[in-house]
């Protein structure tokens, strides 16, 4: 079986890699992964560059292979598929296109604990503390 799991995989933490293990249970994983232009596009300018989010996911043994995304509707990649995967539930107009294709939804648990906005936030937050407080020292 062959599974689609689209990602951005900026700034790569333990959500992306709970989501690949969740898919690797029902068979090889194909990674989706969003294009720099694709990402800007959807959150905004990634913090690492396709060609290294692209080396880490293929590092996993669990990534059977990283296939460039060039935007965020994944229907014209998933020929071949058995599966596609999504943390953030279907529209009902992504579900009708995916079962014409004879692919199954596949429903994962999204990490609440952690995503890529979370950590970006998290650095922002600590950037300006330390530079409010460089301030202070002046």
């Amino acid at each position: 079986m062959k599974v689609y799991l689209p990602m951005t995989a900026d700034l790569f933490h333990i959500g992306h890699l709970r989501a690949i293990r969740q898919c690797a249970k029902y068979g090889d994983v194909y990674v989706g992964l969003l294009t720099d232009r694709a990402l800007q596009e959807y959150k905004g300018k990634p913090i690492i560059p396709f060609w290294q989010r692209k080396e880490i996911l293929e590092a996993l043994p669990e990534v059977k292979k990283v296939i460039k995304q060039d935007n965020l509707n994944p229907i014209k990649y998933l020929k071949g598929m058995d599966y596609i995967a999504s943390g953030d539930g279907w529209e009902e107009k992504e579900l009708r296109a995916i079962k014409k294709l004879k692919v199954k939804p596949l429903n994962i648990n999204y990490c609440k604990e952690q995503s890529t906005t979370q950590v970006k936030t998290a650095i922002y937050r600590l950037f300006i503390q330390k530079l409010v407080y460089a301030f202070k020292e002046k």
